[in-house]
């Protein structure tokens, strides 16, 4: 089966490191431009094709300026095979401009150590099945992002009933609409998929200056949990910060993000 997110971040290798994709707007938010989880999806892609191991640790990406739905390259670049952890660059040129830059590891989770610490556990909310339907209070045709994903919720976002509760925070469940497992590639996607919390302050469109990545497991779910946070807005910037965890309270990811407020 051909899943949407697969067809959207496919290449044709040109070699030497070089990929031509091309950009769809399927995936475009309120700024009318690709979503940055989407863009990340697409230069971590392009490097497991290059890639000495099989599983992405981490990626960290920074956006210069919007891409555009059209045609596309990717430039990957080596920058350190290791024995555990290699590492790579990689970057997305448009026309003649640079349009994000990438830092990625990659690695090979059957290859990782056993020392484990775990502070806390997934949040305590209904499975998805017994959560609120947000997906339904979503206006259709709103953006194209938010068609790309079923969200469930325990509660209904404050935003979305034109009541805005003033809590940058959120709880929500994920998953590809059309039903694709979570693998490292859709939960960098999923980690900028879901509404920004900045919503309850009555700002919703956002644009993404860094997003960085960790990859804690393979993920072995179709519905992930989100936690999503942001703790400071300071002269029209904000972060944001989220867990997403798998149907068995087992974390998949953690994210960080600078964004700017339109």
């Amino acid at each position: 089966m051909s899943f949407l997110l697969d067809e959207a971040v496919a290449t044709e290798p040109l070699g030497d490191g070089r990929h031509r994709v091309q950009v769809t707007a399927d995936w475009n938010t309120a700024n009318q431009t690709p979503n940055g989880g989407y863009v990340l999806a697409l230069l971590q892609h392009a490097v497991l094709l290059e890639s000495a191991h099989p599983d992405a640790l981490s990626i960290s990406v920074t956006f210069f300026r919007p891409g555009l739905p059209g045609p596309a390259e990717i430039h990957v670049r080596e920058v350190r095979k290791g024995r555990r952890v290699s590492t790579y660059d990689a970057v997305l040129v448009q026309g003649d401009k640079e349009v994000a830059h990438a830092v990625v590891s990659t690695h090979d989770w059957d290859a990782a150590g056993a020392v484990e610490h775990i502070p806390h556990t997934a949040p305590d909310v209904p499975r998805p099945e017994d959560c609120h339907d947000s997906s339904n209070l979503i206006p259709g045709g709103m953006f194209p992002i938010l068609e790309r994903y079923s969200y469930r919720a325990p509660e209904v976002f404050g935003w979305l009933q034109g009541k805005p509760s003033g809590v940058t925070e959120a709880i929500c469940w994920i998953r590809a609409e059309d039903g694709r497992p979570v693998d490292a590639l859709l939960a960098g996607a999923m980690v900028d998929a879901f509404p920004p919390v900045t919503a309850e302050i009555g700002h919703l469109a956002s644009a993404t200056i860094q997003l960085t990545v960790h990859y804690r497991r393979r993920p072995a779910t179709t519905w992930a949990l989100g936690h999503i946070t942001t703790r400071h807005v300071i002269a029209g910037y904000h972060d944001e910060d989220v867990e997403l965890w798998d149907e068995d309270g087992n974390l998949i990811a953690q994210s960080r993000q600078l964004a700017i407020l339109a």
